[in-house]
């Protein structure tokens, strides 16, 4: 996909915040084999004691727990002042989307192969 997802947040002390939760909920995801959990039946599919203490002290009730597993997908995040930019290969991205959207931030998804990034085609 060689997507990108873009978050500006109102304050550069938000795009701090959010990155650390996103390295958070990363390291939470895989203790959890979160991955797993996206495909075990929708009976399975809940979210551990450590995934939902997280989930409470951020306030992130809209996360499901099929989507957990983004977390673990590889991904690059480059935080930088009050805007956070995610890289990714994959198509779903929709916690990236939640965490951002519920955070205050303007969001913004693309194509880096229709819109490629300009700073890369100038090295």
């Amino acid at each position: 996909m060689n997507l990108v997802l873009i978050g500006k947040f109102k304050q550069t002390k938000d795009a701090e915040d959010v990155a650390d939760v996103i390295k958070k909920l990363g390291e939470q995801a895989t203790k959890d084999d979160a991955y797993a959990i996206a495909h075990a039946p929708p009976q399975d599919q809940r979210f551990s004691d450590g995934m939902m203490a997280l989930i409470q002290q951020f306030k992130l009730y809209t996360l499901a727990p099929e989507e957990l597993g983004q977390f673990n997908f590889e991904h690059s995040v480059e935080q930088d002042g009050d805007t956070i930019k995610i890289s990714t290969d994959e198509a779903d991205v929709s916690a990236f989307i939640k965490l951002f959207v519920d955070s205050g931030a303007r969001v913004e998804v693309y194509s880096a192969h229709h819109y490629p990034d300009e700073s890369a085609q100038a090295d």
